[in-house]
Protein backbone atom coordinates (compact mmCIF):
# COMPACT_ATOMS: atom_id res chain seq x y z
CA UNK A 1 0.00 0.00 0.00
CA UNK A 2 1.10 3.32 -1.15
CA UNK A 3 1.36 6.35 0.45
CA UNK A 4 -1.44 8.00 -1.57
CA UNK A 5 -3.99 4.87 -0.59
CA UNK A 6 -3.22 5.46 3.21
CA UNK A 7 -3.90 8.92 3.45
CA UNK A 8 -7.21 7.82 1.65
CA UNK A 9 -7.63 5.43 4.18
CA UNK A 10 -7.74 8.45 6.80
CA UNK A 11 -9.81 11.14 4.92
CA UNK A 12 -12.74 7.87 4.19
CA UNK A 13 -12.07 7.48 8.12
CA UNK A 14 -12.45 10.80 8.92
CA UNK A 15 -15.91 11.37 7.05
CA UNK A 16 -17.01 8.19 8.52
CA UNK A 17 -16.39 9.55 12.28
CA UNK A 18 -18.26 12.95 11.18
CA UNK A 19 -21.51 11.15 9.94
CA UNK A 20 -21.51 8.74 12.72
CA UNK A 21 -20.92 11.42 15.42
CA UNK A 22 -24.14 12.63 14.41
CA UNK A 23 -22.94 16.06 13.23
CA UNK A 24 -22.60 17.51 9.88
CA UNK A 25 -18.98 19.13 9.76
CA UNK A 26 -17.48 19.88 6.19
CA UNK A 27 -13.92 18.99 7.05
CA UNK A 28 -11.30 19.97 5.34
CA UNK A 29 -10.74 18.28 1.81
CA UNK A 30 -14.23 17.36 1.47
CA UNK A 31 -16.85 18.65 -1.01
CA UNK A 32 -20.21 18.69 0.33
CA UNK A 33 -22.31 19.50 -2.79
CA UNK A 34 -25.60 19.53 -2.01
CA UNK A 35 -25.57 22.06 0.65
CA UNK A 36 -28.34 23.90 -0.18
CA UNK A 37 -31.16 24.69 1.89
CA UNK A 38 -34.87 26.62 0.46
CA UNK A 39 -36.78 28.42 3.38
CA UNK A 40 -40.78 28.92 2.22
CA UNK A 41 -42.32 31.73 3.52
CA UNK A 42 -45.86 31.78 5.55
CA UNK A 43 -45.71 34.75 8.01
CA UNK A 44 -46.08 33.87 11.47
CA UNK A 45 -45.88 29.90 10.27
CA UNK A 46 -41.72 31.01 10.16
CA UNK A 47 -42.29 30.26 13.64
CA UNK A 48 -41.79 26.38 12.44
CA UNK A 49 -38.56 27.50 10.03
CA UNK A 50 -37.18 29.29 13.25
CA UNK A 51 -37.29 26.28 15.50
CA UNK A 52 -35.39 24.35 12.97
CA UNK A 53 -32.89 26.43 12.24
CA UNK A 54 -31.83 27.53 15.53
CA UNK A 55 -30.99 23.55 16.11
CA UNK A 56 -29.07 23.94 13.00
CA UNK A 57 -27.29 26.57 14.75
CA UNK A 58 -26.79 24.35 17.63
CA UNK A 59 -25.30 21.38 16.14
CA UNK A 60 -23.19 24.14 14.13
CA UNK A 61 -24.70 22.93 10.30
CA UNK A 62 -23.63 25.20 7.56
CA UNK A 63 -25.01 25.01 4.40
CA UNK A 64 -23.29 26.73 1.20
CA UNK A 65 -26.07 28.41 -0.14
CA UNK A 66 -29.51 29.56 1.35
CA UNK A 67 -32.63 30.58 -0.33
CA UNK A 68 -35.38 32.46 1.41
CA UNK A 69 -38.57 33.62 0.20
CA UNK A 70 -40.94 36.37 2.18
CA UNK A 71 -40.30 35.40 6.13
CA UNK A 72 -38.44 32.29 5.23
CA UNK A 73 -35.67 34.99 3.77
CA UNK A 74 -35.93 37.33 7.20
CA UNK A 75 -35.27 33.94 9.13
CA UNK A 76 -32.55 32.83 6.79
CA UNK A 77 -30.47 35.77 7.30
CA UNK A 78 -30.48 35.33 10.84
CA UNK A 79 -29.49 31.95 10.78
CA UNK A 80 -26.52 33.32 8.36
CA UNK A 81 -25.61 35.60 11.19
CA UNK A 82 -25.36 32.89 13.31
CA UNK A 83 -27.32 34.49 16.05
CA UNK A 84 -28.97 31.67 18.48
CA UNK A 85 -32.34 33.02 19.86
CA UNK A 86 -33.25 35.74 17.68
CA UNK A 87 -35.10 34.27 15.37
CA UNK A 88 -37.25 32.87 18.04
CA UNK A 89 -37.44 36.85 19.57
CA UNK A 90 -37.97 38.56 16.51
CA UNK A 91 -40.93 35.71 14.61
CA UNK A 92 -42.23 33.88 18.04
CA UNK A 93 -41.88 36.46 21.06
CA UNK A 94 -42.40 39.82 19.35
CA UNK A 95 -45.27 39.44 17.48
CA UNK A 96 -47.55 39.98 20.46
CA UNK A 97 -46.26 43.73 20.60
CA UNK A 98 -48.93 45.82 19.18
CA UNK A 99 -46.47 48.18 17.02
CA UNK A 100 -45.87 44.50 15.06
CA UNK A 101 -48.60 44.16 13.42
CA UNK A 102 -52.61 44.51 12.92
CA UNK A 103 -55.30 46.49 10.77
CA UNK A 104 -54.40 49.88 12.38
CA UNK A 105 -50.59 49.58 10.62
CA UNK A 106 -52.66 48.60 7.22
CA UNK A 107 -54.72 51.80 7.67
CA UNK A 108 -51.71 54.23 8.91
CA UNK A 109 -48.95 52.39 6.58
CA UNK A 110 -50.45 50.53 3.83
CA UNK A 111 -48.96 47.79 5.37
CA UNK A 112 -50.57 45.19 7.68
CA UNK A 113 -46.97 44.23 9.25
CA UNK A 114 -44.97 47.22 10.32
CA UNK A 115 -42.20 47.45 8.26
CA UNK A 116 -40.83 50.36 10.16
CA UNK A 117 -40.99 48.38 13.22
CA UNK A 118 -40.46 44.84 11.94
CA UNK A 119 -37.23 45.85 9.65
CA UNK A 120 -36.37 49.04 11.73
CA UNK A 121 -36.53 49.20 15.23
CA UNK A 122 -36.21 45.45 15.55
CA UNK A 123 -33.03 45.11 14.23
CA UNK A 124 -31.22 48.21 15.19
CA UNK A 125 -32.16 48.85 18.78
CA UNK A 126 -34.70 46.02 20.23
CA UNK A 127 -33.14 42.64 18.73
CA UNK A 128 -29.97 43.80 16.77
CA UNK A 129 -28.85 41.46 13.26
CA UNK A 130 -25.79 41.12 13.36
CA UNK A 131 -24.82 42.34 9.78
CA UNK A 132 -21.37 42.46 9.47
CA UNK A 133 -21.75 38.31 10.64
CA UNK A 134 -24.12 37.74 7.25
CA UNK A 135 -21.60 39.11 5.11
CA UNK A 136 -18.46 38.08 6.72
CA UNK A 137 -20.42 34.51 5.91
CA UNK A 138 -19.57 32.54 2.75
CA UNK A 139 -22.55 30.85 2.03
CA UNK A 140 -24.36 32.16 -0.46
CA UNK A 141 -27.68 34.08 0.22
CA UNK A 142 -30.65 34.45 -2.28
CA UNK A 143 -33.76 36.26 -1.65
CA UNK A 144 -36.78 35.80 -4.08
CA UNK A 145 -39.23 38.30 -5.08
CA UNK A 146 -41.39 38.95 -7.54
CA UNK A 147 -41.47 41.93 -10.00
CA UNK A 148 -44.77 44.04 -10.27
CA UNK A 149 -44.42 44.73 -13.98
CA UNK A 150 -43.20 41.43 -15.41
CA UNK A 151 -45.05 39.00 -12.82
CA UNK A 152 -41.82 36.76 -12.50
CA UNK A 153 -39.76 36.11 -9.54
CA UNK A 154 -36.63 38.36 -9.25
CA UNK A 155 -33.87 37.30 -7.46
CA UNK A 156 -31.66 38.86 -5.24
CA UNK A 157 -27.92 37.61 -4.41
CA UNK A 158 -25.70 38.72 -1.42
CA UNK A 159 -23.60 40.81 -3.64
CA UNK A 160 -26.74 42.88 -4.71
CA UNK A 161 -27.70 42.76 -1.26
CA UNK A 162 -24.42 44.43 -0.03
CA UNK A 163 -25.02 47.69 -2.52
CA UNK A 164 -29.15 47.82 -2.47
CA UNK A 165 -29.59 47.05 1.51
CA UNK A 166 -30.62 43.87 2.85
CA UNK A 167 -33.33 45.56 4.87
CA UNK A 168 -34.79 46.84 1.55
CA UNK A 169 -34.62 43.55 -0.08
CA UNK A 170 -36.16 41.72 2.56
CA UNK A 171 -38.99 44.33 2.75
CA UNK A 172 -39.61 43.51 -1.06
CA UNK A 173 -39.71 39.82 -0.34
CA UNK A 174 -42.08 40.14 2.61
CA UNK A 175 -44.30 42.73 0.77
CA UNK A 176 -47.89 40.89 0.63
CA UNK A 177 -50.25 42.16 -2.39
CA UNK A 178 -53.04 43.97 -0.80
CA UNK A 179 -51.64 43.67 2.77
CA UNK A 180 -47.90 45.35 1.92
CA UNK A 181 -47.26 48.25 -0.91
CA UNK A 182 -44.81 47.31 -3.24
CA UNK A 183 -41.43 48.35 -2.43
CA UNK A 184 -39.11 50.29 -5.10
CA UNK A 185 -35.75 49.30 -5.82
CA UNK A 186 -33.29 50.65 -8.00
CA UNK A 187 -36.85 52.27 -10.30
CA UNK A 188 -38.74 48.92 -10.26
CA UNK A 189 -41.42 47.53 -7.78
CA UNK A 190 -41.55 44.77 -6.49
CA UNK A 191 -43.69 41.96 -3.82
CA UNK A 192 -43.46 39.16 -2.49
CA UNK A 193 -41.22 35.96 -4.08
CA UNK A 194 -43.89 33.65 -2.67
CA UNK A 195 -46.09 35.46 -5.47
CA UNK A 196 -44.66 33.87 -8.19
CA UNK A 197 -41.88 31.23 -6.86
CA UNK A 198 -43.28 30.40 -2.92
CA UNK A 199 -41.10 27.40 -3.30
CA UNK A 200 -37.61 27.71 -5.50
CA UNK A 201 -36.90 24.41 -5.32
CA UNK A 202 -35.89 24.05 -8.99
CA UNK A 203 -33.76 27.07 -8.89
CA UNK A 204 -32.05 25.09 -5.92
CA UNK A 205 -31.83 22.28 -8.12
CA UNK A 206 -30.07 24.24 -10.54
CA UNK A 207 -27.50 24.90 -8.49
CA UNK A 208 -27.02 21.76 -6.44
CA UNK A 209 -27.78 17.87 -6.95
CA UNK A 210 -29.42 17.68 -3.74
CA UNK A 211 -31.27 20.01 -1.02
CA UNK A 212 -33.16 20.68 1.72
CA UNK A 213 -36.28 22.08 2.13
CA UNK A 214 -38.36 23.87 5.13
CA UNK A 215 -42.11 23.78 4.50
CA UNK A 216 -44.66 25.54 6.46
CA UNK A 217 -47.20 23.74 5.58
CA UNK A 218 -48.21 19.97 6.99
CA UNK A 219 -47.37 16.94 4.85
CA UNK A 220 -50.14 16.62 1.76
CA UNK A 221 -51.28 20.23 2.22
CA UNK A 222 -52.96 21.79 -1.14
CA UNK A 223 -53.73 25.44 -2.01
CA UNK A 224 -57.59 25.60 -2.99
CA UNK A 225 -58.60 27.49 -5.39
CA UNK A 226 -59.12 31.67 -4.81
CA UNK A 227 -62.70 32.22 -3.33
CA UNK A 228 -62.72 36.12 -4.78
CA UNK A 229 -60.25 37.32 -7.13
CA UNK A 230 -62.17 40.95 -7.69
CA UNK A 231 -59.93 42.47 -4.89
CA UNK A 232 -56.89 41.68 -7.24
CA UNK A 233 -58.96 42.47 -10.63
CA UNK A 234 -58.69 45.81 -9.19
CA UNK A 235 -56.05 46.59 -7.19
CA UNK A 236 -53.72 45.30 -10.57
CA UNK A 237 -56.06 46.13 -13.15
CA UNK A 238 -52.67 48.20 -14.58
CA UNK A 239 -50.05 45.23 -13.77
CA UNK A 240 -52.19 42.10 -16.29
CA UNK A 241 -48.51 40.05 -15.96
CA UNK A 242 -48.68 40.37 -12.56
CA UNK A 243 -52.01 39.66 -11.58
CA UNK A 244 -51.60 36.63 -14.06
CA UNK A 245 -49.50 35.48 -11.76
CA UNK A 246 -51.66 36.20 -8.51
CA UNK A 247 -54.66 34.64 -9.97
CA UNK A 248 -52.43 31.15 -11.15
CA UNK A 249 -50.81 31.65 -7.88
CA UNK A 250 -52.54 27.95 -6.01
CA UNK A 251 -52.58 25.58 -8.95
CA UNK A 252 -48.13 26.39 -9.56
CA UNK A 253 -47.67 26.56 -5.89
CA UNK A 254 -49.76 22.81 -6.03
CA UNK A 255 -47.74 21.45 -8.63
CA UNK A 256 -44.56 23.08 -6.58
CA UNK A 257 -45.72 20.47 -4.45
CA UNK A 258 -45.86 17.49 -6.42
CA UNK A 259 -42.55 18.10 -8.15
CA UNK A 260 -41.25 18.02 -4.44
CA UNK A 261 -42.92 14.68 -3.83
CA UNK A 262 -41.24 13.30 -7.19
CA UNK A 263 -37.62 14.81 -6.13
CA UNK A 264 -37.56 13.56 -2.71
CA UNK A 265 -38.54 10.41 -4.03
CA UNK A 266 -35.99 10.34 -6.32
CA UNK A 267 -33.36 11.54 -3.46
CA UNK A 268 -32.88 14.75 -4.46
CA UNK A 269 -34.64 16.86 -1.88
CA UNK A 270 -35.08 16.02 1.74
CA UNK A 271 -38.26 17.74 2.56
CA UNK A 272 -38.71 19.38 6.72
CA UNK A 273 -42.56 20.14 7.21
CA UNK A 274 -44.88 20.37 10.44
CA UNK A 275 -47.52 17.79 11.66
CA UNK A 276 -50.51 19.12 10.72
CA UNK A 277 -51.80 19.21 14.86
CA UNK A 278 -49.36 21.81 14.85
CA UNK A 279 -50.49 24.42 12.04
CA UNK A 280 -51.11 28.08 12.55
CA UNK A 281 -52.31 31.10 10.55
CA UNK A 282 -49.66 33.61 8.94
CA UNK A 283 -50.76 36.17 10.97
CA UNK A 284 -51.07 33.80 13.99
CA UNK A 285 -52.16 36.08 17.40
CA UNK A 286 -51.68 33.61 19.80
CA UNK A 287 -48.30 33.45 21.56
CA UNK A 288 -48.93 29.72 22.81
CA UNK A 289 -49.50 28.64 19.37
CA UNK A 290 -46.62 30.15 18.10
CA UNK A 291 -43.90 29.02 20.68
CA UNK A 292 -45.56 25.47 20.14
CA UNK A 293 -45.01 25.82 16.96
CA UNK A 294 -41.14 26.56 17.08
CA UNK A 295 -40.38 24.38 19.63
CA UNK A 296 -41.96 21.46 17.09
CA UNK A 297 -39.68 22.16 14.32
CA UNK A 298 -37.15 22.31 17.08
CA UNK A 299 -38.08 18.76 18.23
CA UNK A 300 -39.02 17.59 14.88
CA UNK A 301 -35.81 18.01 13.27
CA UNK A 302 -33.60 17.10 16.48
CA UNK A 303 -35.61 13.06 16.07
CA UNK A 304 -34.62 13.68 12.00
CA UNK A 305 -31.41 14.75 12.44
CA UNK A 306 -29.90 11.65 11.59
CA UNK A 307 -31.28 11.11 7.86
CA UNK A 308 -30.58 14.59 7.34
CA UNK A 309 -26.87 13.52 7.75
CA UNK A 310 -27.49 10.41 5.76
CA UNK A 311 -29.09 12.43 2.90
CA UNK A 312 -26.20 15.30 3.07
CA UNK A 313 -22.81 13.31 3.82
CA UNK A 314 -24.33 10.25 1.15
CA UNK A 315 -22.77 13.21 -1.68
CA UNK A 316 -19.83 14.01 0.44
CA UNK A 317 -16.61 13.82 -2.45
CA UNK A 318 -13.07 13.59 -2.16
CA UNK A 319 -11.59 16.69 -3.26
CA UNK A 320 -9.32 16.49 -6.31
CA UNK A 321 -6.53 18.10 -4.34
CA UNK A 322 -5.93 16.04 -1.98
CA UNK A 323 -6.46 12.25 -3.16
Amino acid sequence: MNFSEINDLFLIREVSVCFLSGRYLCKKGYEMKNSCIVLEGGGLRGAFTSGVLEYFLEEELNFDRVIGVSAGACIGASYLSKQKGRNRKVNVEYPSDKRYMGFRHLITTGSYFNMKFVFGELPTTLVPFDEKAFFKNPAEFDVITTSLESGESVVFAKREIANIGIDRVLIASSSIPLLSQAVNINGQLFFDGGVADSIPVKYALSKHEKVVVVLTRPRGYRKKELRNSLPFKFAFRKHPEFLATLLKRNSEYNKTLDFCDQMEKEGKLFIITPSPEFSIGRTEQDLEKRVNFYNHGYSLIQKEFSNLNQFLNSNAVLNDSVR
